[in-house]
């Protein structure tokens, strides 16, 4: 679906348009919904694939890597496993997640090299693994981990299953500070485990099948659906040179066909489809979760004091952040992504929530306004400087049109 809607959607579609013809931009997907029906908005700008003799125009129904927007999917249902009593907030994961909770602390490096660890005192809690307050980060954002990785002989693998890609310490105790990192990926194998089956079934029976989204629309793994790798947005990357954005050749899928699912970045996905969770979550239709649950777990604030301390400063980091971050300081974590929690945004409501994906997709719920969105593109680079501004101006159109 391409509906063509008035000002400001309209003047919005021209700046986009021009960043694609500036060589800013690929192409994008926009998309945003409303409660009552009146913005049922799906655009698609520019081009889904710039690989010289190869060049295809963007569609809404362009399959896109999602990164970490797979990250909201596997909250969604640890979420339905609470709701189900299987497993609740306060679940120590030790007995689901053996590997994990082996984990020492890091304390520090010292000057020989030579990492220095303490045992781990406090349980990791399902709610830690899905508020980034675990203590489980990513290597490549940490240059300690790197150190420890050196010290140890180890290097980051990229498969086939969680335990081996993560395998590394600590940076604090659970629950005690903020981290974005390997946390959901956990949460994802924790699924498994308490399921009995694999993420990418699961989600297809719990969250998929209910709101109608078709087989392959979301997937961990495209090779499965043939038709997804004529519909795949191939990535860009931004010349140094130029400034321009190039074709990258960043493989579509890893070829590691024995893969495990990763929760917190594996899965890809038309947006158009996409857009049918962020929905039923803003309407509170009960086919994903409960109203009370979805109210509680995902739009309630989940930080203790020291970790919300900790998100106010990581919320501050532009180069990694994909998305609109305004510095307001009044951040938190919910079970299901960043939470505003204050009035202090000139539109956005308490209770938005949101995050991205590293090729510099964008999602976010304001139940209060009554809206939800997606900006989609895929370059390489996270929190491109050329991007942000666009999401960011998406985001005002949409409520602009409220």
């Amino acid at each position: 679906m391409e509906r063509r809607m008035s000002s400001p959607f309209s003047t919005f579609e021209s700046t986009v348009a021009k960043a694609v013809e500036d060589g800013a931009l690929p192409g994008a997907v926009l998309i945003a919904k409303d409660k009552s029906g009146k913005i049922n908005y799906a655009k698609a700008i520019g081009s889904s694939s710039l690989k010289p003799g190869a060049e295809k125009p963007m569609d809404t129904t362009t399959i896109f890597a999602l990164m970490s927007m797979t990250k909201l999917l596997t909250s969604i249902a640890a979420c339905q496993l609470i709701e189900s009593g299987k497993i609740s907030p306060d679940t120590n994961v030790a007995p689901y997640l053996p590997a994990l909770a082996s984990q020492p602390i890091l304390l520090s490096i010292d000057d020989s090299g030579k990492p220095v660890t303490a045992s781990r005192e406090k349980p990791i809690l399902v709610r830690h693994l899905l508020t980034h307050s675990s203590g489980a980060a990513y290597n490549f954002f940490e240059p300690m981990i790197l150190q420890w990785q050196a010290a140890n002989e180890t290097k980051s693998v990229t498969g086939p299953a969680v335990v081996d890609r993560y395998n590394w310490p600590l940076l604090f105790e659970p629950g005690t500070s903020w981290k974005y990192g390997s946390s959901t990926d956990w949460a994802g194998r924790l699924v498994e485990v308490v399921s009995g089956q694999d993420l990418e079934t699961y989600i297809t029976e719990n969250i998929l099948n209910p709101l109608n989204i078709p087989a392959g629309a979301i997937t961990f793994y495209p090779e499965r659906f043939p038709d997804l790798y004529e519909r795949h947005a191939t990535v860009s990357s931004r010349d140094a040179g130029s400034g321009r954005v190039v074709y990258s050749e960043t493989p579509f899928v890893r070829e590691d066909k024995t893969r495990h699912c990763y929760g917190g970045e594996g899965a890809f996905a038309d947006l158009s489809q996409y857009i049918k969770v962020l929905h039923s979550l803003l309407v509170d239709d009960g086919k994903l979760l409960r109203p009370e649950t979805a109210s509680k777990l995902l739009f309630e604030p989940m930080l203790d004091k020291d970790a919300k301390e900790a998100i106010q400063k990581e919320m501050k980091n532009p180069w990694w952040i994909v998305g609109h971050i305004p510095d307001t300081g009044e951040y938190d974590h919910s079970l299901g992504g960043v939470l505003t929690d204050g009035d202090s945004h000139q539109h956005r409501r308490r209770g938005f929530l949101q995050w991205g994906g590293a090729y510099n997709l964008a999602w976010f719920i304001d139940r209060t306004a009554g809206v939800c969105g997606i900006f989609g593109t895929q370059i390489l680079q996270p929190a491109d400087p050329l991007v942000e501004p666009l999401i960011a101006g998406f985001e005002e159109a949409i409520y602009a049109k409220l």
